[in-house]
């Protein structure tokens, strides 16, 4: 058994909102009695009055961070608050001597990021990322047939994220809406999909470009709203996603200064060139990718749970070898918490801590810098600064 082995488990929460509630529901009851949350802390006491209707008057309210990070019958510390606290919680947590799980992304700076990559490095505890998407069944179906070799050498690859009216509404109503706060759409939504982007390339992007800027969620564009009309349940089109803990404001006007579409050009180490692309509102949601190969391309789409590969040569048409749509993060979320129940229980190493985090923001940075700048951005120095 691992060090950080133990037959039971206790759980602190910092930050309860519904992202980290989720996650620890399924954790729960993959967890078959074995986890326990034992406190929890939100500045807002809806968010804790909920934590405590779904896991039980158990769970103790504690009245600050440091009363929850000090408590002393938890030996773990689950993150979800809002991203740009990310620094401050994990590098308290691991100083209290406990194993830490934070949402994404791992911090807003490169700055906080390598601050959290040295605490974690200096620490005996163990770090994990809440990069769900690398647990979901599409994409390792996706790295197994990469690591088979039937595509041949990558050349070329796409990767998009489009998202539905209501999602797009949800992220310019709430936190997420402000750079501050958030980081920006590309770090605190797309860090996702710019993960997947590096496993798969199997490289670092050394060269980026991007273009970006807000043209929909803009005052002038308020009216969409009544034009879609409620639905029949009454919820107002582009605000549907507001609960009683997380309150969504009229997206058009609530002074997002984050961007609501963005394409980039990627350039990695190893030669092969991507593309990414995202809007916060289309008509057609998807999560695809698109690998070209020597000898195959293969093109998956988390939404409709479906992977296609197509073999270059005469009368080759595509297989699909994938079948099975379930949710926007392709089942991740119960197979994250079935393998991070591993992770606390038996000390299994999580699938994602902090060099994925990193890779993946700074690959965010790169993109935003590259729209604000108008320049293409070169990586390499800040790899070698980074000591990546």
């Amino acid at each position: 058994m691992s060090d950080n082995a133990r037959d039971k488990v206790a759980i602190g929460i910092l930050g309860s909102g519904g992202r980290i509630r989720g996650v620890l529901n399924n954790v729960m009851q993959a967890g078959e009695g074995r986890v326990s949350i034992r406190a929890a802390y939100d500045p807002n006491p809806e968010a804790i009055r909920v934590t405590r209707e779904l896991f039980g008057d158990a769970v103790e309210a504690c009245d600050s961070e440091e009363a929850l990070l000090n408590h002393p019958d938890i030996s773990w510390v689950f993150i979800g608050s809002v991203n740009n606290l990310h620094k401050r919680h994990i590098l308290g947590a691991l100083k209290a001597g406990k194993h830490v799980f934070s949402e994404k992304p791992l911090a807003t700076t490169l700055e906080d990021c390598l601050a959290i990559r040295d605490a974690v490095a200096a620490s005996d505890r163990t770090f994990a990322l809440g990069l769900v998407l690398r647990y979901s069944e599409l994409y390792q179906k996706v790295r197994s047939v990469l690591d088979s070799g039937v595509l041949g050498e990558l050349i070329s690859a796409e990767f998009n994220e489009t998202l539905s009216f209501n999602h797009g509404g949800f992220i310019f109503g709430d936190w997420r809406r402000s750079q501050e706060l958030s980081g920006g759409h590309m770090l605190e939504k797309c860090c996702h999909d710019l993960d997947l982007a590096g496993w798969f390339v199997g490289s670092l992007p050394m060269r980026v470009a991007s273009f970006g800027g807000r043209r929909f969620f803009v005052p002038e564009n308020a009216g969409r709203m009544d034009e879609i009309g409620p639905n029949e349940k009454g919820l107002q089109a582009y605000r549907s996603w507001e609960t009683v803990t997380q309150k969504v404001l009229n997206p058009f006007t609530s002074g997002a200064d984050i961007w609501d579409h963005q394409v980039a050009i990627l350039e990695y180490a190893n030669g092969v060139r991507a593309t990414f692309h995202t809007n916060c509102n289309a008509g057609i949601p998807e999560r695809r990718i698109l690998l070209l190969g020597s000898k195959a391309a293969l093109r998956a789409d988390l939404i409709a749970g479906t992977i296609e590969v197509g073999k270059i040569g005469w009368d080759e048409k595509p297989e699909v070898v994938f079948s099975d749509a379930t949710d926007g993060h392709g089942g991740g979320d119960r197979i994250m918490a079935r393998e991070f129940c591993r992770t606390m229980l038996e000390g299994a190493p999580p699938y994602a801590s902090v060099r994925e985090g990193l890779v993946s923001a700074v690959t965010a940075f790169a993109m935003d810098q590259s729209v604000a700048e108008k320049r293409i951005v070169d990586l390499a120095p800040v790899w070698k600064s980074a000591g990546i």
